[in-house]
């Protein structure tokens, strides 16, 4: 298939990439404002405890393992632009039946649903970026769409609050929200296309379920390799900030790492362009990463602790994009190959980051935050440990 072989940019690609990215930044955002509105939300369905409040973070997690999971299954019976609009459609019905739940376990559905929608959405990037795009132009593709929820993080930042006073109530500040994923998904029947997913390096290629992806090794070592910098990100954002061992508060941190990731995402785009090789990327970002995270840990200084909580940030940005490459550029790849790869590959990421967070949790308990912050400093290090075990996709020159 000529345009399987010969892959371009075109007008369409752009404006498929445009509207998913602003998809998933929107579903970043309207998430956030649920977040945000916590306290609202308790009061409105009498939640005494803000345990009982928990159960909406246990609703997302098993949403993104299920929808992770099952991600392949739905694009090979779909077909790309029904499967995508189909994430599209239940990040929008999620929101809705969150927004009017006369109870809250019709709440924490709303709220799974729309959770489903996102993990779908998040595996589907990578088969449009293959197909697409080009080689040379996947680098930026990808270190796009892997800010598309910082980028959200930011707006939301920025426009939540001012929403909020605006409109009064939860309801109609995650209504406001909902409308403008709404027009997004009104959008993609328009542009978005169908396309083969068994088609690749200019030949068909057999068929490749959840079962083969399971025997090889490489993708445990993806999963392996992001899940420890996963689960430091998201101690970053939670732990932190409540842990009396930083000096920073919560919203300057969630702003410096937010940023920072930005600034780490377009330093890929650039590196991308003069470098071609993954694994020193990988490894050297991973290492700084656990390093910045230490410094944030010991110092007691307010401006060295943001440098470094900028700096983290960077790190764990910066190198996903290599990573998100290496399957990319693996022999033989197709679409419909790689949704099986990053379908799995978010679901053991998440089950493992999970598992992690808990025994975390229990370390908190049992020992204080210092040393919960500790254990999950050391996990970060399977970034750097994955750079010796996977496999160097890049090429020494252009």
């Amino acid at each position: 298939m000529e345009n399987q072989i010969s892959k371009a940019s075109t007008s369409r690609a752009v404006i498929i990439e445009f509207v998913m990215f602003f998809t998933y930044a929107f579903f970043a955002v309207n998430w956030i404002a649920g977040s945000t509105l916590t306290p609202q939300i308790m009061e409105f369905f009498n939640l005494k405890t803000f345990a009982s409040a928990t159960f909406i973070s246990n609703a997302i997690t098993l949403a993104k393992i299920i929808g992770n999971f099952l991600a392949a299954g739905i694009l090979a019976k779909l077909f790309p632009k029904k499967a995508i609009g189909l994430g599209s459609l239940l990040i929008v019905a999620g929101s809705v039946l969150a927004i009017f739940a006369p109870q809250y376990w019709l709440f924490i559905l709303g709220r799974f649903v729309m959770g489903f929608g996102g993990a779908l959405y998040v595996v589907y990037f990578s088969p449009v970026v293959i197909h697409y795009f080009s080689p040379e132009k996947r680098p930026a593709v990808n270190a796009l769409n892997g800010v598309a929820y910082n980028v959200g993080g930011v707006i939301a930042m920025v426009i939540v609050g001012p929403v909020i006073v605006w409109l009064k109530t939860w309801q109609y500040s995650m209504g406001f929200f909902a409308i403008i994923s709404a027009i997004l998904l009104v959008i993609w029947p328009i542009i978005g296309q169908d396309f083969d997913l068994n088609s690749g390096a200019g030949k068909e290629q057999a068929p490749y379920g959840m079962k083969d992806a399971l025997k090889e090794r490489i993708n445990w070592l993806l999963p392996f390799t992001y899940s420890g910098l996963l689960t430091f990100y998201i101690v970053m954002l939670n732990i932190f900030p409540i842990s009396g061992v930083t000096v920073i508060d919560a919203k300057t941190l969630s702003v410096l790492v937010a940023v920072g990731g930005i600034v780490g995402s377009l330093m890929a785009i650039a590196l991308a362009k003069v470098y071609f090789r993954r694994l020193p990327v990988i490894r050297y970002s991973g290492l700084a990463l656990t390093l910045f995270g230490l410094l944030m840990l010991i110092t007691n200084n307010g401006i060295i602790s943001a440098v470094a909580a900028f700096c983290a940030g960077v790190c764990i940005f910066l190198p996903v994009t290599s990573l998100v490459l290496i399957p990319q550029e693996l022999p033989g790849m197709t679409p419909g190959k790689l949704t099986v790869i990053m379908g799995l590959f978010w679901a053991i990421s998440y089950i493992i980051e999970t598992i992690a967070y808990f025994a975390i949790g229990l370390a908190i308990d049992s020992f204080g935050y210092t040393t919960g912050l500790y254990i999950a400093l050391a996990l970060s290090l399977t970034f750097f440990v994955g750079s010796f075990l996977l496999p160097e996709t890049g090429k020494k020159k252009a």
